[in-house]
């Protein structure tokens, strides 16, 4: 079954986002296993402490080499496990990398557990890439006070790419970031409320009417809220046309 373990320092909390909603029900049918591993175990200084001063500065902690080096290895199938931690001097994690990690986890002759560091205080002792290959990856340009919810979006993020479980695969194959277009606003019941009224076009029937209208919106959304997608993923003919008419209206 593949596998995913966390190192971290609070696995309690962290286990129960794990519980709910496609996470939960993802490893109630198999598809995939979290466990988490405490770091705290595997320290032998008084009151379990993991942390120490850096040499040569003395503010900020670390977590200590032996500490981790043994959490690590205390996974099993640890030398075949892809290794991650979540660092600022990373990669700004996306998309593509989620799918690798998705393919990782595949159940097939070079599929391998994947391993996640979660980094607290200043960081962790440099030995450990030196001992380990390490993945760096960084969630964006901001400070966090631990590794936890970065490490824990990017295990979803690839857990939902996992055949089965997302309910259908046509809602991941169609989600704005690997289509390549935002998707077109969206509207329920009631049909007016407050003065404000749902598109008639929505209520119309007319089904060739609704998917026009739907991708020209879904441009709409893309060039004007992240246009940065039409570089990676650019226009055809129809939706260059679209384009130029939604610049001249604007």
């Amino acid at each position: 079954m593949p596998s995913i373990t966390f190192i971290c320092l609070f696995p309690d909390e962290m286990r129960h986002v794990f519980l709910k909603g496609i996470l939960g029900k993802a490893q109630e049918n198999g598809t995939i296993n979290v466990t988490f591993v405490n770091a705290r175990d595997f320290s032998e200084a008084p009151h379990h402490k993991v942390d120490d001063y850096p040499f040569g500065k003395k503010h900020g902690m670390l977590l200590r080499y032996d500490v981790l080096y043994n959490a690590i290895t205390s996974v099993p199938n640890y030398k075949h496990a892809t290794i991650i931690y979540t660092c600022p001097k990373g990669p700004h994690f996306n998309q593509a990398h989620a799918q690798e990690m998705a393919d990782t986890l595949l159940p097939n002759p070079t599929s391998h557990p994947i391993i996640f560091i979660c980094g607290y205080y200043e960081g962790i002792d440099e030995r450990m890439f030196d001992t380990f290959k390490i993945q760096r990856y960084s969630v964006g340009d901001f400070v966090l006070s631990s590794g936890e919810l970065p490490a824990m979006m990017m295990a979803e993020a690839a857990i939902r790419l996992l055949p089965g479980v997302v309910g259908k695969s046509a809602s991941v194959a169609h989600d704005s970031i690997i289509s390549g277009r935002l998707e077109e606003p969206y509207y329920t019941q009631p049909r007016e409320s407050y003065g404000q009224h749902v598109p008639e076009v929505l209520l119309s029937g007319n089904h060739g009417k609704i998917d026009n209208w739907k991708t020209i919106e879904s441009i709409r959304q893309t060039v004007f809220k992240k246009p940065s997608l039409l570089v990676k993923h650019p226009c055809n003919e129809n939706e260059k046309l679209l384009v130029r008419e939604l610049m001249k209206e604007n």
